[in-house]
């Protein structure tokens, strides 16, 4: 997966959590009876909803980091030579 394709679906999973969160506090804001009967919840949900967008991408982003980092190092690695006796 190239980068731009990495961004573009993480845009889109944030891009629909911060809507959700947003439609959940525009929805307290003009009184919907219940969602202002359950406020923490409702505040808790919009943020745990956006938290975890947020989380998986920073854990994507580790992993292939980390991937990207064994790769190079196992390219970088010297070939071992077998030193045979010369001439004997």
């Amino acid at each position: 997966m190239t980068v731009k394709a990495w961004l573009a679906v993480r845009a889109v999973e944030l891009g629909a959590s911060l809507c959700t969160a947003g439609v959940l506090i525009a929805g307290l804001a003009i009184g919907v009876p219940f969602l202002r009967d359950r406020i923490p919840e409702t505040l808790l949900y919009s943020f745990c909803c956006v938290s975890a967008v947020l989380l998986r991408a920073a854990i994507d982003l580790a992993i292939r980091g980390t991937m990207l980092a064994a790769r190079t190092i196992r390219t970088a690695a010297p070939v071992a030579t077998r030193l045979e006796p010369s001439g004997a």
